[in-house]
């Protein structure tokens, strides 16, 4: 498998699931949960503004930590802002790299200010576990 060869657009999911910023903490866990996703997407809000993430692992850490059991918690005190996002050419050899180096499993993929879909572990993962088989 050649992983300069293999670009975003082949292993992206198209279908990603976005929030707003000032949903509860509890609409988010719902979301995730229903829709069976480990990460949503927080839509810029104006021209010129970075896309968010809020990840599993984000509200599980912001859960235990808050005293009040994360019950006044918004999407927007947990979330991850800016994301780091890619394009559909970028090949899935610098995705990881790139993934490496910031510290995260997942990637929006824009195409300019449009969101297209979201790269993460797992579906490189699932490549990986295909050539093999």
């Amino acid at each position: 498998m050649d992983v300069n060869r293999i670009r975003v657009k082949d292993l992206m999911k198209a279908d990603v699931k976005t929030i707003h910023k000032d949903a509860t903490l509890l609409t988010a866990i719902k979301m995730m949960h229903d829709f069976g996703v480990s990460s949503l997407i927080i839509e810029p809000e104006s021209n010129g503004d970075a896309f968010g993430i809020i990840t599993r692992k984000d509200i599980v850490e912001a859960i235990v930590m808050d005293p009040t059991g994360g019950t006044s918690l918004i999407v927007d005190d947990v979330m991850t802002k800016p994301a780091i996002t890619v394009n559909t050419g970028l090949s899935i050899s610098n995705c990881h790299q790139m993934m490496r180096m910031v510290g995260v499993r997942r990637l929006p993929v824009v195409d300019g200010t449009k969101l297209i879909g979201i790269l993460s572990n797992t579906n490189i993962f699932a490549k990986i576990v295909e050539n093999i088989s």
